[in-house]
């Protein structure tokens, strides 16, 4: 096992040359365009990673250290009185107006507490989850899926973290922190094929057949499907770090592989609604928009989609930043020759 996590390793060296050789080509592709603008973009993308990446991070290794679940059945009492120490300043509990009084040093109190944060947390995951579907369906270039991927990775670990009042330990930090490196540069390409066959499955019918660039329309939500999956099992893993008390391997922080694709299902299943309606709508449609579709045909299909996502819901100022982040991204990389598709 560990010879193959080895080779897995050198072999992500390669993954990152891909990567890098994506910001080139977007690069190239502006300055095509005009070369000014290509050095704007390359600049901002810049202030984007370091403001929506490197600052959240540095911030969750801020953060005071929470206590893990324990190997040991001896100390999971002693755990649960440590974490309800901990969740008497928690700020969500506080917002609800919890009352601290009930708590006692055991785990059934220890349960009440995790009950209530649990549907919080979900939130959480499926806003980020919805947010990278959209936006990684969207972008069509391997770096800015790579960038959009870090960026609501870290950003959900530390809400996550918050919600839980408390980052785990340096070395359990370290462990999500590969999952986020290797879900960067699997970056929507690993289970491309469960995708599309779910993707299908979900949205073909005869007359969604008749759209023109339906491969690539299908090519892109895979990507963002697998996207979304990846983010799912990094938010699940961190949850667990975050919530279990006693584990007997550390295998068992690492949800089951059908369990993440059902849940990932699950929290896109909106996404997929407004996606069949758009697709039978445009199947409908005369060929007047096939230009458009040509230049990014998802983005038709995706069409209010996002803007549905994000207004009325109560966002966090953080994500409300990385939703219109998202948008300035879209509209770039929509743009073809001048234009730009509305």
């Amino acid at each position: 096992m560990k010879i193959i996590k080895k080779i897995f390793f050198l072999f992500s060296f390669f993954l990152l040359y891909l990567i890098g050789k994506e910001l080139a080509s977007l690069y190239f592709y502006l300055a095509s365009f005009n070369e000014t603008l290509a050095v704007i973009v390359m600049i901002l993308l810049g202030i984007f990673i370091v403001y929506f990446g490197i600052m959240p991070v540095i911030q969750i290794i801020m953060l005071p250290a929470n206590f893990g679940p324990t190997k040991d059945l001896s100390k999971v009492e002693s755990l649960i009185e440590k974490r309800i120490k901990k969740f008497r300043g928690n700020k969500y509990l506080k917002g609800i107006e919890f009352d601290f009084n009930s708590l006692e040093n055991n785990r059934e109190s220890y349960d009440k507490v995790i009950h209530l944060l649990e549907p919080e947390c979900a939130k959480i995951r499926k806003r980020y989850i919805n947010q990278v579907f959209y936006s990684t369906s969207i972008s069509q270039n391997g770096f800015l899926d790579a960038i959009l991927i870090f960026s609501s990775s870290v950003n959900m670990v530390k809400e996550i973290f918050l919600l839980y009042h408390g980052r785990v330990s340096n070395r359990d930090l370290l462990t999500i922190a590969k999952k986020v490196y290797y879900s960067i540069l699997i970056g929507g390409s690993e289970g491309i094929e469960y995708a599309t066959e779910e993707l299908f499955s979900k949205l073909t019918t005869d007359t969604i057949r008749s759209i023109p660039f339906l491969d690539k329309i299908f090519s892109s939500l895979a990507d963002g499907f697998i996207n979304a999956v990846l983010l799912t099992r990094i938010s699940l893993i961190t949850e667990n770090y975050c919530k279990l008390l006693y584990i007997e391997k550390d295998r068992a922080i690492y949800p089951k592989p059908s369990y993440v694709f059902s849940t990932a299902s699950n929290l896109t299943a909106d996404v997929f609604n407004k996606v069949r309606t758009n697709l039978v709508r445009l199947a409908k449609e005369k060929s007047e928009n096939i230009l458009k579709r040509a230049v990014n045909p998802v983005a038709l299909v995706l069409e209010k989609g996002y803007t549905d996502l994000i207004e009325g819901k109560p966002f966090t100022k953080t994500g409300t930043m990385l939703a219109n982040s998202y948008n300035w991204i879209k509209n770039i990389l929509q743009s073809g020759k001048g234009q730009v598709i509305e």
